[in-house]
């Protein structure tokens, strides 16, 4: 009876709580004091005030509880048997072939004879990460063994299990195992309970075929050989001679065939010449056998950056001035650079005079062999206030149509003024005058002699040649300080697509726009540059008289030299990816740049995208924002080389287009290693006192008998909600409304 009016059984060991918000208890307070004192006033006896004012406080004190929530809370444990937990390698190891079956199917017998004696044990499995639960593929990512049992250990809150079961082939790709195999003596994991090891996976069972490793040292110089060296290891092919083929771009390159030690392993190396400067995927490949556990493994891709080693320059002069003295000074100081100069030249008439060799320039200029043979293999020439006339004789035409077509193949050109270049050298209407980026008079315009500052022009402030230093305002205080030039040669204009950098501050060309001073254009797939005044070597000085040396002169030609060699900085269209390799399914970012002859972001061009993967294409169209930049994205669906080449083009004109290259590879860490590592998880079972079982072995799993836990209940008796209550509530309100009434109150 009395537990019914209490509402349930209240143990003599519980806590009273009271589980309202304290706001709502200072309301109820507050409320039932002001109720208690409005039945205060009116007249009546003494003893009836009393009493009615008791049977009010009585009752409203018990609202104000019940308000309040009061619970009886009840703690009590038992004590419950220990588990046993049984984690499962996931691992995408797990899916290795041996004799045609993948080891998951051992995982899962040894599994089932597990479940099979411990049908109340705790399922999880892992990969990289702990996962509860019985595994449902093996294809997660990584082996973290010690990982997993932190996990475990956290999962049970410090509980002792009566055991632990782990299920793997060893092959742990954590700190667990890197510290076995690098300390002599390494700190075992921390176990929640005896450990029991079943490992799957045997050695002699396994035929892998396999590249391990490919060094090619990361970089290489264009036209000097380089070495691309492959670690090979075969399990099962001790003592076999096997082919190994080096690809670059998906095709063959070279094929060696060498012989594996008793060990299974050998090295190869391929010597290898770049002919262009880029980018390159080479592969290191070997074949695919019937049985082989790994076929993923038997490729590895290496992304080689091939740079030039020196750049090659052709200084040709038509006379010794002070402006060839310092190029050619500034051309021989760089270390980089390899110059050919020629500047006191035998003319044909110097050939058919009296004088003896000895009266003449030490050397006859081998103008045919530079322009005909040799000219291919230089990366700039430079015309400086050289006319051809003289030299060429009657191959002229065929020359200058050698550089016309050098130039548009990819070569770069200089033409720097004088009183022999431009009109004045008779270049107007040569094949060389088609490739310039100004147009010249073929009768040749008398040049202007004033002293003049170059101005430079909204292009000539961003573009790369003109750019001395980053900040714009100090690169045009750089360019208001320049020497004056003595003067200029006259050409009629800038070409259409040519980007104007100096102008002249007075002179006009034909159409009347500033005269141009320096103009700079792409040619084919060349670039070509005119610098109308003999003088630069002044600006070396103009920076000197002010004590900060010749920068500004050093800084000009680096910059002229770098744009008309291509460098990657100075491109008006550029494409790359963020990284050079990547895993079947990851996503890759193609991002492309696209500039104005001025380099200044073209926005709205359109971008056409093209990947070659090994015959496969695909494209990808896009267009630029307002930096001028497009990210195109596209998924690693297949293995192999994916070649990059983007074409951008505004209003229907093509502005210019990149290339790059990237490699994708199905090659998985994961799977680089097929040996079960037996070593290592003998170690592991008897550094925590634990047991191993060997491959089809179903020994016993080792379990503590004391082990167990504490299940803590929680029982609460709502008193807020006791019939005792509302009883008592009842009463004492019901008994102080009798006497109020009969008192004579209402």
């Amino acid at each position: 009876m009395m537990d019914w009016l209490l509402g349930g059984t209240l143990g003599a060991q519980g806590t009273l709580a009271w589980v309202a918000p304290d706001w709502v208890i200072i309301v109820a307070v507050v409320a039932a004091l002001a109720a208690w004192g409005a039945a205060t006033p009116g007249q009546r006896p003494l003893p009836a005030r009393i009493a009615e004012l008791t049977c009010w406080a009585l009752a409203l004190a018990g609202l104000v509880i019940a308000v309040s929530g009061p619970v009886w809370v009840e703690e009590e444990g038992r004590l419950e048997a220990g588990r046993v937990a049984v984690l499962v390698d996931s691992s995408r190891s797990m899916g290795i072939l041996e004799e045609g079956l993948p080891r998951s199917a051992q995982a899962e017998a040894a599994l089932d004879w597990v479940r099979d004696q411990l049908p109340d044990a705790d399922l999880y499995h892992f990969g990289d990460d702990l996962v509860v639960g019985p595994p449902d593929g093996f294809e997660l990512p990584g082996t973290d063994l010690e990982g997993a049992l932190d996990a475990l250990s956290e999962r049970v809150a410090g509980e002792q299990l009566a055991g632990v079961v782990v299920i793997t082939d060893g092959l742990d790709r954590g700190l667990l195992r890197s510290r076995f195999e690098r300390e002599e003596q390494p700190a075992p994991p921390m176990v929640p309970g005896p450990l029991t090891v079943f490992q799957v996976g045997q050695v002699t069972d396994v035929l892998d075929l396999s590249v391990r490793d490919v060094d090619s040292g990361g970089y290489a110089f264009i036209r000097a050989p380089f070495s691309i060296t492959a670690d090979i290891e075969g399990l099962g092919f001790a003592g076999r001679t096997v082919p190994v083929t080096l690809l670059r771009d998906g095709g063959a390159v070279t094929e060696q065939r060498v012989k594996l030690d008793a060990d299974g392993r050998a090295e190869v190396t391929f010597e290898v010449i770049a002919e262009d400067a880029g980018r390159f995927a080479y592969a290191v490949r070997v074949p695919v056998y019937e049985g082989d556990a790994v076929p993923a493994n038997n490729a590895m891709p290496v992304v080689v950056k091939v740079v030039r080693d020196r750049i090659r320059v052709l200084q040709v002069a038509g006379a010794p001035s002070w402006d060839v003295k310092f190029l050619r000074r500034f051309l021989k100081g760089d270390p980089s650079v390899q110059l050919v100069s020629f500047f006191i030249l035998r003319t044909q008439r110097d050939l058919l005079t009296q004088y003896t060799d000895r009266e003449l320039s030490l050397i006859q200029f081998p103008y045919e062999r530079l322009f005909a043979e040799d000219l291919w293999t230089f990366d700039v020439v430079i015309f400086q206030n050289f006319d051809y006339e003289p030299y060429f004789g009657f191959r002229s035409t065929e020359l200058l149509q050698n550089l016309r077509r050098y130039v548009e193949g990819g070569g770069a050109l200089a033409m720097i003024g004088g009183d022999r270049s431009f009109g004045l050298g008779r270049y107007g209407g040569t094949p060389l005058a088609e490739v310039l980026p100004v147009e010249v008079e073929v009768s040749g315009n008398q040049p202007s002699e004033r002293a003049f500052r170059p101005g430079l022009t909204e292009e000539g402030r961003r573009h790369p040649v003109t750019r001395l230093v980053a900040d714009p305002a100090e690169n045009e205080l750089w360019w208001s300080r320049m020497h004056e030039m003595d003067g200029t040669n006259v050409v009629r204009r800038a070409k259409e697509g040519a980007a104007v950098l100096l102008t002249h501050p007075t002179e006009v060309d034909a159409d009347g726009a500033p005269l141009p001073v320096l103009a700079v254009q792409e040619v084919g797939e060349g670039r070509s540059m005119a610098l109308t005044v003999d003088a630069s070597w002044r600006w070396s000085l103009s920076e000197a008289a002010e004590g900060r040396g010749n920068q500004a002169y050093l800084r000009f030609w680096k910059n002229a030299i770098r744009w008309l060699m291509k460098d990657s900085t100075t491109a008006r269209v550029t494409v790359g990816t963020p990284r050079e390799n990547y895993a079947v399914g990851e996503e890759v970012r193609v991002v492309v740049r696209s500039r104005d002859p001025g380099f200044a972001p073209l926005s709205g061009a359109s971008v056409s995208v093209g990947i070659d993967n090994e015959g496969r294409t695909s494209t990808l169209e896009g267009r630029t924002n307002a930096d001028g930049e497009v990210v195109l994205t596209l998924p690693a669906e297949h293995s192999g080389t994916h070649r990059v080449s983007v074409e951008v083009s505004k209003d229907g004109q093509a502005v210019g287009g990149a290339s790059t290259v990237f490699a994708v590879t199905t090659r998985d860490p994961e799977v680089d290693e097929v040996a079960p590592d037996v070593r290592f998880l003998k170690w592991l079972a008897a550094s925590v006192e634990g047991a191993y079982h060997g491959p089809g072995e179903r020994g016993a799993v080792l379990q503590d008998p004391d082990a167990g836990r504490t299940v803590r209940e929680v029982q609460e008796t709502p008193l807020w909600r006791a019939p005792l209550l509302t009883i008592l509530v009842s009463l004492f309100a019901g008994l102080g409304w009798i006497i109020r009434r009969r008192s004579g109150l209402r």
